[in-house]
């Protein structure tokens, strides 16, 4: 019997796939035998990295520009995955939103953002994929959540309030679609430095703060003593996305270098 993780065969959507973790997700997905949209609000990026993926790996590859706090738009992304596959089977929901504002100078803009994007895009996009995988009762949905989906942080509340909502989210959706045979999980990286993580730290330095430091300082806790890569972050939304992980369902997994361990 073989180990080797395969998903030949399969149609997935990855949504913030124009770079950084989304990219590299979808690669791997693709590298691994799916064919892929890349969706993305740059379309341009989403079309590059399609381009890349049927360029490297052969697999079918097409690319959406999506919004994923529209309904309106996320709901023609799915309908443009359907057309292009003919189904769906997996989707790996990327797309999100970082930000570190003092709590006290947060304004309802900062909130509204966070919120708009990680919990209001990750509820929409799931259902509307889930609308078109229960008839085939089968199908894989992996969000994108963070440690501080687990534990709150001082330096992001409105990030920390909208990851724990994707936290819940994923455990009430996946009890939805359990009896039509389908999996949905998250997972939970801790510090991953892409160009989400650079924009925060540009926060951090125009409120007048030492961006370095305050990096370094969230490395001090983790007991692996570095950060994550976006590879160990996008081996996990494969393997999730696997026939290895039919029986996980409801899950919020840890990949934090021990920081957070439950």
């Amino acid at each position: 019997m073989g180990v080797a993780i395969s998903l030949e065969g399969k149609n997935a959507i990855v949504t913030g796939g124009g770079g950084g973790m989304g990219r590299c997700t979808a690669l791997m997905l693709a590298e691994a035998g799916a064919n892929v949209m890349v969706s993305d609000m740059d379309g341009e990026a989403a079309a590059a990295v399609a381009a890349e993926i049927a360029e490297r790996y052969g697999v079918k590859a097409v690319s959406n520009k999506c919004n994923v706090t529209v309904k309106a738009e996320i709901d023609a992304m799915v309908a443009a995955a359907v057309e292009a596959f003919g189904r769906i089977d997996i989707l790996n929901h990327v797309a999100g939103v970082f930000g570190a504002v003092d709590f006290l100078e947060a304004t309802e803009e900062d909130y509204d953002k966070q919120l708009n994007i990680n919990t209001k895009g990750t509820f929409f996009v799931n259902q509307a994929v889930l609308k078109v995988m229960l008839p085939n009762k089968a199908g894989k949905i992996v969000n994108m959540c963070s440690q501080s989906g687990k534990y709150g942080f001082p330096t992001n509340v409105a990030y920390t309030t909208s990851k724990f909502g994707v936290t819940g989210m994923t455990q009430a959706i996946a009890q939805y679609a359990a009896p039509f045979n389908i999996n949905v999980n998250c997972v939970c990286p801790g510090i991953v430095r892409t160009n989400i993580w650079e924009r925060a730290l540009e926060d951090i330095r125009r409120q007048g703060g030492d961006p370095e430091a305050y990096f370094a300082s969230r490395l001090e806790n983790i007991p692996l003593k570095r950060a994550q890569t976006m590879e160990d972050i996008a081996h996990m939304f494969v393997y999730l996305s696997s026939d290895f992980a039919d029986n996980m369902t409801g899950q919020a997994i840890n990949i934090t270098g021990g920081r957070v361990m439950h």
